[in-house]
This record gives structure tokens, C-alpha cells and sequence, in this order.
């Protein structure tokens, strides 16, 4: 046989050998890896809403923003929206999770990853959103020093009170 059909036919048995590998690994790794996702989730929905009982996913509505990433129902009156954004200098997305109240009233609010150098506060300025409606969180200044990270926070949470309000029949503004 010549050696470049034999070069090439070893090539492809180690291709295959790897790749066979690698689908038995994921296989065995995939449920841990998503275990892991689903147990930091509920963990963020606890921290914005600590006395929840029981947790219902909600199907993203169409048009939902593109920052909305999921939405849970929870104690079938209460919503906690799950949100990923960036800024124009951001090195990572910012995650963050909101429970909104019946009545439409921020419950919690947790920040769930930030990757910027200079930080604005990742109890304190989240905190200042609590007990704000759609319409009072436009009265909360930015951060001086993070303006962009703090915008765009800010634009996730007017997009969480949009997601809720296409989550209950309404039309979001």
C-alpha cells in the first residue's frame, strides 16, 4: 500500500478514535455540567426571592427583549427574570437576576456575574432597585466611573419589566 493512503487511513482511525472518546466523556460529563447550571440558577432565584415555594418555567414570549434569557413564574404570582448584558467596555457579560412582584415592584435583584476592573457595587447599587417599578427606575443615577456597566444594568431592568408584561398578555413599551 502506498504511504500516503496509510498516512491517511491512520489519520482517520485516531479522528475517530478521539472523537469517540470525546463523545463518551460528554456523555458521562454533560448531566453534571447541567446540574451545576440549573443548581446556580435556583440559587439566584432564592437570593431575589428567598420565601418562594414553587418555581414554574415560563416560555420566552415573542418579542422579548434579547437580553431576557429566561423567565420563571414563581408561587403563580411572582416573576424572576434571568438577564445577560454587556457595556461598550465590557470584558465579560453581565449577569443578573430580578424578581418582579405581582404588583410590579423589583423584590430582589442579584447580580450574578460581572467582569469589570472597577466595580459598582455589587450589593449596593443592585440594592438601590428594590421596591422601584418600571417607571421609578429611570430615577436611579449611574454610577460614577462605570456609567456604561451601570447603563446598561439599568437597560436590563427595563427589559425584565418588558419581558413580565408580554409574560402577563400585555404589550411592552
Amino acid at each position: 500500500m502506498n504511504d500516503k493512503i496509510k498516512s491517511v487511513i491512520v489519520l482517520t482511525v485516531i479522528c475517530l478514535v478521539v472523537t469517540a472518546l470525546l463523545a463518551v466523556t460528554n456523555s458521562f460529563t454533560a448531566p453534571v455540567i447541567q446540574d451545576a447550571r440549573d443548581k446556580k440558577v435556583k440559587e439566584s432565584l432564592r437570593a431575589v426571592l428567598p420565601d418562594m415555594y414553587s418555581i414554574r418555567d415560563a416560555e420566552l414570549p415573542e418579542g422579548a427583549p434579547s437580553t431576557v434569557k429566561a423567565i420563571y413564574i414563581i408561587d403563580d404570582k411572582d416573576y424572576a427574570v434571568v438577564l445577560s448584558t454587556n457595556s461598550a467596555y465590557s470584558n465579560g457579560d453581565m449577569g443578573i437576576t430580578v424578581g418582579i412582584g405581582e404588583t410590579g415592584e423589583i423584590l430582589g435583584v442579584k447580580l450574578t456575574s460581572y467582569f469589570e476592573s472597577k466595580d459598582f457595587g455589587r450589593e449596593t447599587y443592585p440594592a438601590q432597585f428594590i421596591g422601584k417599578n418600571a417607571d421609578s427606575i429611570s430615577g436611579i443615577d449611574v454610577f460614577a466611573g462605570v456609567t456604561y456597566s451601570s447603563k446598561a444594568f439599568k437597560s436590563a431592568l427595563s427589559d425584565a419589566f418588558k419581558a413580565v408584561e408580554l409574560i402577563k398578555g400585555g404589550e411592552a413599551e
